[in-house]
């Protein structure tokens, strides 16, 4: 028998004897979960060190912006990806923010979990 024929038949009888590869349905299923608990981290209500803005983001992919000093509010819609989030508002500016060991940056403002405020609730 041939040395081709040999090797041949060894590497058949060796891929009977490895298990199959895994199935990439869990590995799909295992990103997704990674990348829903990101967007779950950046769920809420985030604030100024001085409080003068806060920016609630919501489950369904919107968010509220306001400021202490206006009365006016802004709204937008929000996604995130991985710890980066792209801003859109209903106005069309965009803005990027990243997420770092629980603080939220937004060009040079930053952003850390806030407590509710009253006179600042967020309207719906």
């Amino acid at each position: 028998m041939p040395l081709t024929q040999m090797l041949h038949s060894l590497s058949h009888f060796a891929a009977g004897l490895v298990p199959s590869a895994r199935p990439t349905r869990s590995l799909e299923i295992a990103l997704a979960d990674e990348a829903d608990a990101f967007a779950r981290a950046a769920l809420g209500r985030w604030a100024t060190e001085d409080g003068a803005i806060v920016i609630e983001l919501r489950p369904d992919g919107r968010y509220n912006k306001a400021k202490q000093t206006i009365a006016a509010w802004h709204h937008g819609r929000y996604e995130v990806d991985r710890s980066q989030l792209y801003f859109e508002s209903d106005s069309g500016h965009v803005a990027k923010g990243e997420m770092r060991r629980g603080v939220l940056s937004i060009g040079e403002m930053q952003f850390r979990r806030a407590r509710i405020s009253p006179e600042l609730s967020i309207q719906p």
